[in-house]
């Protein structure tokens, strides 16, 4: 308990905890000086980021986006055409090898490459945006694909979706390339709380999906910092983001007619 409070003292240099404790100081000086609803207001704003910041809500919010897609073996996944990996786990670095760099969802890559090893796919397909610089446009699954032939990694063809702009783009790309190449079923890889968006994207423009999440973010698969924590940090915030994110893309997706519920 005491190292933990001690811990908590070094987060208040941190800008989280600098912005938290200024508040509840606010809070106090107001309530002095008997300006009670500024008082009570920087009260409700410390306590929220209490709550964001210091708790396991963040995590269980999350939690609910991830835990429907949870696969316990890989060995479980059926056999399908090919491997389709949703960008985001890469982007383009100017004076990195291949031109890379790795980012947290990074752990797509390993779920994408190690599937098609085991065999449950002859196929790697990449997707990925594209970043102008200059003159030159640098698409992600491009550098990804160089990377992967020159270690000769994979064992299979793999194919560039070229510069996508977002998930629906990947998932119109990877429809034509499955007409394209006659397959029937994909096994679609993304983060584990974008897979609900994701998985209707495409079942939406007609490819037929076998979902393996990667990429988790709660307690549902790895360890986190969702026991209570007395200052606030910065993953609970990262965590409320990715949900509201997924939830607000989703209603998106359904007003421009990219997510149709009938064909879910």
């Amino acid at each position: 308990m005491l190292s933990q409070i001690i811990r908590s003292l070094t987060y208040l240099v941190e800008p989280l905890g600098i912005i938290w404790l200024a508040l509840w100081i606010g809070a106090f000086l107001l309530w002095r000086n008997k300006l009670r609803r500024l008082a009570l207001g920087s009260a409700a704003v410390a306590l929220f980021m209490f709550v964001i910041g210091c708790t396991s809500v963040p995590g269980r919010l999350l939690a609910t986006l991830e835990e429907p897609f949870v696969i316990e073996s890989l060995e479980s996944i059926p056999e399908c055409d090919a491997v389709v990996m949703l960008g985001g786990g890469v982007r383009p670095s100017k004076h990195e090898a291949f031109g890379l760099d790795l980012t947290a969802a990074g752990d797509r890559m390993v779920m994408a490459v190690e599937l098609v090893r085991r065999g449950k796919a002859p196929n790697l397909v990449l997707g990925g945006g594209a970043h102008r610089g200059g003159e030159q446009e640098r698409v992600e699954a491009d550098r990804m694909k160089r990377w992967l032939e020159t270690w000769n990694i994979v064992q299979a063809p793999i194919f560039s979706l070229g510069g996508c702009a977002n998930t629906r783009d990947e998932a119109v790309r990877t429809a034509a390339l499955a007409r394209e190449q006659g397959w029937k079923r994909v096994v679609l890889v993304t983060s584990a709380y974008h897979m609900r968006r994701a998985r209707a994207v495409f079942l939406t423009e007609g490819v037929s999906v076998v979902c393996v999440p990667s990429d988790f973010q709660t307690e549902v698969s790895v360890e986190t910092e969702d026991s209570i924590q007395l200052v606030p940090r910065h993953a609970g915030f990262y965590k409320m983001s990715l949900f509201f994110h997924e939830h607000i893309g989703w209603a998106m997706y359904r007003k421009r007619g990219w997510i149709q519920p009938e064909k879910i």
